[in-house]
């Protein structure tokens, strides 16, 4: 049976691969999967699909460039455009900034992003398991119980409404082998980090 602290460590390698892939960050990504055992490495099935350069073309089209296949990966894109939704998104965007702050997480200033990227909201749910692991080192079960209750707000009030949504929508534009993979398979193991 894992360790809780074994466990957190596995999650927080994991949601440090999806940020890595979110954010187009091919050295980091390159370099975390060089550093795990083959039969890891195995069970991530958009790995073997991996090809640096076409999938950085394909990051490109989708989450930067605009064009035929872009997916913005902005939780605000995907809200009403009425002047009613308009307030309660730019009153999500604060509360999301003050979740950050509170936590004294500056992950997308760092990176020029904004604060609603699918990357750093994922990037936060890393940043809070990086937190946990030391927590737990330190046997304060408090701050992981609350780190924990961080991370699920984040992805239920977050991040859940936005990738319903994106998928949905842009299910049809992934049709690169990598992404198509690795969609499916974020949506799904996200969550369990999540609300594990």
């Amino acid at each position: 049976m894992l360790t809780a602290q074994e466990e957190t460590y596995g999650k927080l390698i994991l949601a440090q691969i999806f940020t890595h892939i979110w954010y187009g960050d091919w050295d980091h990504y390159e370099q975390t999967m060089n550093q795990l055992p083959e039969r890891l490495v195995n069970e991530f099935p958009f790995h073997a699909c991996y090809d640096r350069k076409e999938t950085k073309i394909w990051h490109d089209n989708y989450f930067s460039i605009p064009g035929i296949y872009f997916v913005p990966p902005y939780m605000s894109s995907y809200r009403e455009k009425s002047e009613t939704a308009e307030l309660d998104t730019k009153q999500d965007l604060l509360c999301l900034i003050g979740a950050y702050e509170k936590l004294g997480f500056y992950y997308p200033l760092e990176r020029e992003a904004f604060p609603d990227h699918i990357g750093s909201l994922t990037a936060f749910i890393t940043a809070t398991l990086k937190e946990e692991a030391v927590a737990l080192e330190k046997g304060d079960h408090e701050l992981v119980i609350e780190l924990a209750d961080a991370r699920k707000e984040m992805y239920d009030k977050y991040l859940a409404p936005c990738l319903g949504v994106i998928f949905k929508q842009h299910q049809h534009k992934f049709s690169d082998s990598f992404f198509n993979m690795f969609i499916p398979f974020y949506m799904e193991e996200i969550k369990g980090i999540a609300h594990k």
